[in-house]
């Protein structure tokens, strides 16, 4: 019987830069355990809050070194992503800012997200004597059963560390798919319009509430409207409202080229939802460069957070998307 040193492993992942993969991880850290499934186009890690909101980042073999897997059908199990993301980071060069993240309808206690400590680095990175470190990873599983054993190197000629992250099996996920037939809205827009947004919604809001009209809505009467209503009717808009203890707040986006790369909207809608779960998206669109938000004709909301293309990169890759669903509240949950 062949040892475990002998055993081929069944996933090898390298990369030379782990801020990319860690960067997607954190964007998803709102619960320290997550599924992972894996196949030959890379990983796909979910979460769920409270069986109503999930999150899952699609991490494409594209964004490593090398990465193969030798089994015809996806694997998954669970693991403990703020181990994970802790192991990632163990040479503090890994980008394990939490960054500025919106805190909307709770108490004064921060939330912890998974891979957060004491002390960590920002986004960018730990520079000494103006050269960038960086922690390269090789990442391996022998199969079901076994743990994933990840072995990291500070720099080049830096220290080397094995961890070990036990495997478990996975719970059973909600994970809602989004039907695309029943679609009301969809939206392609540059992050920072919407990452700004999040960032001014009032911190004493109970629910955040999106409004969307088609182009070429009906004015009731020009003579009386103003010029930003009429030109948002004519061009069709997106809108997020919010109220808090002092006032509300309401942010206009029309179909511009410098707002939006697309929009689609028959007929016009309002749906509203948890502020505590829109607030989670301020994390992941931190360093985006686009999100596309699709909403169903029953409010079911999909947001796909998409990480900008390193330099050079073939258009047709890509360095991940981040994917938040949530229902949207009923009129019960509404009025509370």
């Amino acid at each position: 019987m062949a040892s475990e040193r002998d055993k081929v492993p069944v996933l090898v992942a390298e990369t030379d830069d782990v801020r990319p993969f860690a960067r997607l991880l954190r964007g998803i850290g709102l619960k320290h355990h997550a599924s992972m499934t894996i196949s030959g186009a890379g990983f796909e890690v979910t979460v769920e809050e409270a069986r109503s909101m999930s999150a899952t980042a699609w991490v494409p073999a594209n964004l490593f070194t090398e990465f193969t897997f030798g089994d015809d059908e996806p694997a998954c199990f669970e693991i403990s992503l703020d181990a994970l993301l802790q192991s990632l980071n163990i040479f503090g060069n890994a980008g394990g800012g939490a960054g500025v993240v919106p805190s909307v309808g709770g108490g004064s206690k921060k939330r912890r997200w998974a891979g957060e400590g004491e002390e960590r680095d920002d986004e960018d990175g730990w520079r000494a004597r103006g050269r960038e470190r960086r922690t390269g990873m090789r990442l391996t599983w022998l199969g079901t059963g076994y743990p994933l054993s990840i072995l990291l190197r500070d720099d080049a000629k830096g220290p080397v560390t094995n961890c070990e992250l036990f495997t478990l099996e996975p719970d059973e996920l909600v994970n809602q798919a989004f039907d695309e037939a029943n679609r009301s809205v969809y939206l392609i827009m540059k992050s920072a319009w919407f990452r700004d947004a999040l960032l001014d919604l009032p911190p004493s809001c109970q629910r955040v509430t999106f409004r969307a009209r088609p182009q070429g809505e009906t004015v009731a009467d020009s003579r009386t409207t103003s010029v930003r209503a009429r030109k948002l009717a004519e061009s069709g808009s997106f809108s997020i409202f919010a109220e808090g203890d002092f006032g509300t707040v309401q942010f206009d986006y029309p179909y511009d080229a410098e707002v939006m790369d697309a929009f689609e909207c028959e007929e016009a809608v309002t749906f509203s939802y948890h502020a505590s779960h829109v607030a989670l998206l301020g994390r992941a669109v931190q360093h985006s460069a686009k999100i596309c938000l699709q909403i169903e004709t029953t409010g079911f909301l999909s947001v796909q957070v998409m990480m900008p293309l390193s330099e050079n990169q073939p258009p047709e890759l890509n360095n991940g998307i981040l994917d938040f669903k949530m229902n949207a509240l009923d009129e019960e949950e509404e009025d509370e």
